[in-house]
């Protein structure tokens, strides 16, 4: 029986990538994707490597990283564009194995178990894939390759940007034991703080910790986690596959959030991409699925159908604010957010109109309308903006 192997391909900087991609004049600058530094209130969605050497990162407000990077270029994100060539990166994924699992608009799970008579070994297929990537998008992947997601995850952000790296079956344990803390997924700046503050400075060190001990310290979530992890066992399935056929989305943050704004401009991308998917794939659905990973790794979701599918973003968006208002714990820490549709079906639905539209058909051809523009001429400067008076103090 064949060894499973795993590529975990994550786009480099993607909205940066893309947008120094359509304007040559951004490439080799700091590039800083969500907002104007003189918005009221808006947040960094992604920036490019140049502009991280500043300290500029995911879900920092934009005043924040103009600070820090005054001479930056700050632009507001064009998702349509993103998710052209999202689905131009997805669609070569598909060429190298059937069981491609789309993780978020910049990343994906690639199961290459038994391809070695098609594209070679597992780093042949990487850099195959890897080249034809860059030749058919312009656009750089980083590669991760292991026997489990969990490590193929960790792996893809060893070496980047346009980075490969493989963690062969059988040094699961020792690469993990090998990592600094803060390469372990899903340990945020909180869990390290208590780590730090119990004596636990390396990998080697929880490795060498009862799972009991642990236990005691952290409590059984966190503690099992950690045990888990630093032993190259997978501690997380990324199966959304819950339903008979769903889509979702995911985002890590790279620090722990507790900003409802942060949060909920995270939220609204989220169902911006998962809708997105749905029109692309001719597909509805009326049940809206929520992951919230708190920052002692505690796990809830939610769900809910409703008696109309969801006939825009801005619908979807609604749905799943609400529902997270009524799961979230305030104050607590987040370090991860899912958000997706189950039960999803054929058709896009346009016979579930409900009796009162107010306006909503008229918002959904709008979408639908732009969609169809972007796929003609990407260069279209049209885009949904949050509108500001959702904005929470």
């Amino acid at each position: 029986m064949s060894v499973p192997v795993f590529l975990h391909v994550d786009l480099d900087a993607f909205f940066a990538s893309v947008e120094q991609l359509d304007f040559p004049e951004y490439r080799g600058k700091p590039v800083i994707v969500g907002g104007k530094p003189g918005d009221r209130r808006s947040v960094v969605s992604t920036c490019s490597y140049e502009a991280r050497k500043f300290g500029v990162h995911s879900a920092m407000s934009t005043a924040k990283a103009y600070e820090l990077c005054p001479k930056g270029i700050y632009v507001y994100g064009r998702m349509y564009r993103y998710h052209e060539k999202s689905c131009e990166v997805m669609s070569i994924f598909n060429e190298f194995s059937p069981d491609v699992q789309q993780m978020s608009i910049d990343e994906a799970f690639i199961d290459i178990t038994g391809t070695e008579r098609l594209f070679g070994s597992p780093e042949d297929a990487a850099r195959k894939l890897k080249k034809r990537v860059f030749d058919k998008t312009g656009l750089t992947v980083s590669v991760g390759i292991a026997s489990n997601k969990y490590i193929a995850k960790i792996a893809s952000g060893m070496s980047k940007p346009d980075g490969l790296f493989y963690v062969r079956s059988g040094q699961e344990e020792e690469f993990m034991r090998s990592l600094p803390l803060e390469k372990i997924w899903g340990v945020g700046t909180k869990t390290r703080e208590r780590l730090h503050s119990a004596g636990f400075f390396t990998s080697q060190s929880i490795f060498n910790a009862s799972l009991s001990l642990l236990k005691s310290i952290f409590g059984e979530c966190t503690a099992s986690f950690l045990y888990n992890a630093v032993r190259g066992i997978e501690v997380e399935t990324f199966d959304h596959r819950t339903s008979a056929k769903s889509i979702s989305a995911e985002h890590t943050f790279e620090y722990d959030i507790t900003d409802s704004y942060v949060l909920e401009t995270a939220l609204l991308q989220l169902s911006q991409d998962v809708f997105f998917r749905l029109l692309k794939e001719q597909l509805h659905s009326k049940t809206v699925h929520l992951k919230i990973r708190y920052e002692d790794f505690t796990t809830v979701s939610i769900q809910e159908t409703q008696k109309q599918v969801f006939a825009t973003s801005e619908a979807l968006f609604d749905k799943a604010k609400e529902l997270f208002y009524k799961k979230y714990e305030r104050g607590r820490g987040i370090r991860l957010l899912g958000a997706g549709v189950q039960n999803v079906e054929k058709g896009l639905g346009e016979d579930q109109g409900e009796l009162f539209d107010f306006g909503q058909s008229k918002i959904q051809m709008l979408e639908r309308t732009i969609l169809a523009l972007k796929e003609q001429n990407p260069d279209i400067p049209l885009k949904k903006a949050r509108l500001l008076t959702n904005d929470r103090n």
